[in-house]
């Protein structure tokens, strides 16, 4: 009996005594966990905090490199930092919690990457052409992607424009004379860019190519060659591919002008600056044509940035008109000082539909065609059809300008 009760007590001790353990550990995993959800809690939310202050900072003032160290928040401390790589801005901040013994950090990084002006399928400065004389967008027009102008649109008829379009001043003579079918917004100033210098630069380094006070001809051929040609020296050369022709894919003409067309099988920019010389136009003699259609398949590669300090003209020779119907332009334009022109756009009879494919920059208005305001049919040169490439907003045209203004790419967190 006296065994029995001591084996039954000795049972019962270790019942109770395993219980009592797991009821404390219970309650200290219970605590553990509680702090642990806590720390982490208030970690994620000091890094967001700091994250987001300093995207701020950098959507305000594009040129700040905003630094915390140790800042005290939220009963913890905050640390931000901002690292360049080239077009991308790095956001990185860490929020960190002393819990006794424990300190207990997160990280979140924002990726910021400037507003490529690629994103426009139609931006100008000024709508009014060199001589101060406003141009019109008339019926039969059409503008595929947002379009953007510094000044006012200028209404003749029913242009369509397919997606939002802003100014900085109310259309003219009156908006509902045009159809907005993704919506107006007016009181919006863009800063237009002031030089081409990424795009120089890129050029005349290292793994660019230049042709230097000398007029050049680029003809661009289907199978992917390049052929460049330099009439004042006697250069005629042909390059088996784009990246031959040039490593970086930036080619320029420095106090010259430049004349292209052909078939595009690659991702080039090309241009004409003055460098204080002469020059500083481009001539686009005939079609210039992706080798694959990104509107046929999005998944082309083909691409081409066309960059002018001056004039980018679109040539026509009347002795053989039929060669110069229905002209399309595949690639983003952009002019720093002056316009995008069809050559004699007021002279010689219609021609029928200019269709340019990308981005569109230009200070100025160019002529492209004349159309009768009453009765909207074409007098002379192109009816105008912008298509937007839907390509760029993500993979812009190689060193077109930016507005120097960031927008969030992408967040991470741990």
């Amino acid at each position: 009996m006296g065994k029995a009760v001591i084996i039954y007590i000795m049972g019962l001790s270790l019942i109770v005594g395993i219980g009592l353990y797991n009821i404390n550990s219970s309650s200290t995993d219970a605590v553990d966990n509680y702090i642990n959800y806590y720390g982490s809690t208030m970690t994620r939310n000091i890094a967001a905090s700091g994250a987001n202050i300093g995207c701020s900072d950098a959507f305000l003032d594009p040129m700040i490199k905003t630094k915390y160290s140790n800042i005290s928040f939220m009963d913890g401390k905050l640390n931000v930092r901002m690292v360049d790589a080239g077009n991308q801005r790095f956001v990185i901040s860490v929020g960190s919690l002393d819990l006794g013994p424990k300190t207990m950090r997160d990280t979140i990084i924002a990726e910021l990457r400037k507003e490529t002006l690629a994103r426009y399928a139609w931006f100008t400065n000024v709508e009014a052409n060199k001589g101060g004389q406003p141009t019109s967008w008339s019926t039969g027009d059409t503008a595929w992607g947002p379009a953007h102008t510094n000044d006012k649109f200028n209404i003749n008829g029913s242009p369509v424009f397919m997606k939002k379009a802003t100014a900085w001043q109310k259309a003219v003579p009156t908006k509902h004379d045009a159809l907005w079918n993704g919506g107006y917004e007016w009181g919006i100033k863009i800063p237009y860019p002031t030089n081409l210098d990424d795009f120089v630069s890129a050029a005349t380094g290292g793994s660019g190519r230049f042709v230097d006070n000398s007029d050049a001809y680029v003809q661009f051929n289907p199978t992917g060659s390049v052929r460049l040609r330099v009439p004042s020296t006697g250069y005629d050369s042909t390059f088996a591919s784009t990246t031959a022709f040039t490593q970086n894919g930036a080619f320029a003409v420095t106090r010259g002008n430049l004349y292209v067309e052909g078939t595009v099988l690659g991702d080039l920019a090309i241009g004409a600056v003055t460098l204080a010389g002469g020059g500083g136009n481009v001539f686009l003699t005939g079609d210039i044509r992706y080798k694959t259609d990104p509107l046929v398949n999005p998944a082309s590669t083909d691409k081409l940035g066309v960059y002018a300090e001056n004039d980018i003209t679109v040539t026509y020779d009347d002795s053989n008109p039929a060669a110069y119907y229905n002209r399309r332009i595949d690639g983003s334009i952009f002019s720093l000082k002056s316009w995008f022109e069809v050559e004699d756009a007021k002279v010689y009879a219609p021609r029928g539909r200019l269709t340019t494919l990308g981005a569109m920059m230009q200070y100025y208005r160019g002529a492209i065609g004349v159309v009768n305001p009453g009765s909207g049919t074409l007098e002379s040169g192109y009816f105008k059809n912008f298509r937007f490439d839907e390509r760029l907003p993500l993979s812009p045209p190689k060193y077109y300008p930016s507005s120097g203004r960031y927008t969030l790419f992408s967040w991470r967190e741990n």
